[in-house]
């Protein structure tokens, strides 16, 4: 690949027409690398976004005089994607976490019921239960189409354990836990349009 360095040094100084050619040059190779990932409940053009970002921080972040950007901008794309795939699986329970509290002002005649308060958070409840209802429709045509062992590769895979650990899990050799995941999401490609 073409040696960017020039466009770096203005893309670093704050020239913006330079940080646009280095981002469209090198968006090829992030479309690449996010096939790699699976997002759910996400489109592919969330994970392109996502992998952009690691580019962007990869430009401000490169040192000319150390390696060439292409391998630097690789990393930071990779790990930038394995942050957000385990970000967004953190937030699998966010339903429960933004829900609307109710609290019981209590009472101190046993006759007379508690009073309940709704504590408006700002929180979208109906917005949270339809991100709810779409992640167990999502997790049943997943579990559909994958195994017992498989699911539980790619449970482990998106909570970000290693293969080691994947494979001692599992009782399978680390090549065995890549050809698995591979087969993995090629199935879940299958399926993508419908999640």
């Amino acid at each position: 690949m073409k040696d960017y360095v020039d466009q770096v040094i203005k893309a670093q100084a704050g020239d913006n027409d330079a940080m646009a050619v280095l981002l469209q040059a090198f968006k090829p190779k992030v479309i690449a690398i996010c096939r790699e990932y699976f997002l759910l409940g996400a489109d592919f053009d969330d994970l392109i976004q996502e992998g952009m970002i690691g580019l962007y921080r990869a430009i401000n972040a490169f040192d000319t005089t150390k390696t060439n950007l292409s391998s630097f901008a690789s990393v930071c794309i990779h790990h930038h994607l394995q942050t957000a795939v385990k970000t967004a699986n953190r937030k699998k329970n966010s339903p429960l976490n933004s829900y609307v509290p109710i609290n019981f002002e209590d009472s101190d005649d046993e006759d007379k019921p508690a009073n309940v308060v709704i504590v408006d958070d700002g929180s979208d409840v109906e917005k949270n239960y339809i991100h709810r209802e779409m992640q167990i429709l999502a997790i049943s045509k997943v579990k559909n189409i994958l195994n017992e062992q498989q699911f539980k590769l790619l449970k482990m895979f998106l909570r970000g354990d290693s293969y080691i650990q994947m494979s001692n899990a599992c009782n399978l050799t680390t090549k065995q836990v890549d050809n698995m995941l591979q087969a993995i999401k090629k199935k879940l490609r299958t399926i993508k349009g419908e999640l």
